[in-house]
């Protein structure tokens, strides 16, 4: 291998990437990253999705590749029962919300999930808890811009 040569995406590695992500049916943009800085992920690190990461696994920078993920191992199934009415006293807000707004909620299994209102009234809100990309298979284009080796970020 030559000294110019980048080398080969491995766990543990540290990588800067654009991408941008479409409805693989429809051809819909649903993310783009190359108007902004590179992102940066730790391969390894479950900061990104598990078949996303595969993906980059022996790639080097200044690649482009495709990754095409069905809908489950991208953001899973499209459930109708995350769609539920809730009490309109359950949302802090001063003023009847949006249709196609997403608010954070407070989920009875604890935490804090951003939902979609679907439609709202004086008395009652019927939100979306689904993630907005559920149930659609995903298209990546990535272009990895830089790869830190491991070994190297532990000597620096």
């Amino acid at each position: 291998m030559s000294d110019n040569v980048s080398p080969q995406i491995a766990l543990g590695d540290t990588v800067t990437l654009h991408f941008s992500s479409a409805d693989a049916q429809t051809g819909e943009m649903l993310e783009y990253t190359y108007d902004e800085e590179p992102k940066a992920y730790t391969i390894g690190a479950g900061e990104i999705n598990p078949a996303f990461e595969k993906a980059l696994i022996g790639c080097r920078a200044d690649d482009e590749i495709s990754v095409h993920l069905t809908a489950k191992e991208a953001y899973g199934a499209y459930h109708k029962k995350l769609i539920f009415r809730i009490r309109r006293k359950k949302i802090p807000m001063d003023t009847i919300p949006e249709p196609g707004t997403f608010i954070p909620l407070e989920m009875p299994t604890g935490g804090i999930a951003q939902v979609k209102i679907v439609s709202a009234s004086n008395t009652t809100v019927v939100v979306d808890a689904n993630h907005p990309f559920a149930g659609k298979d995903i298209l990546y284009k990535i272009w990895i811009c830089s790869v830190i080796p491991a070994e190297s970020a532990k000597r620096d």
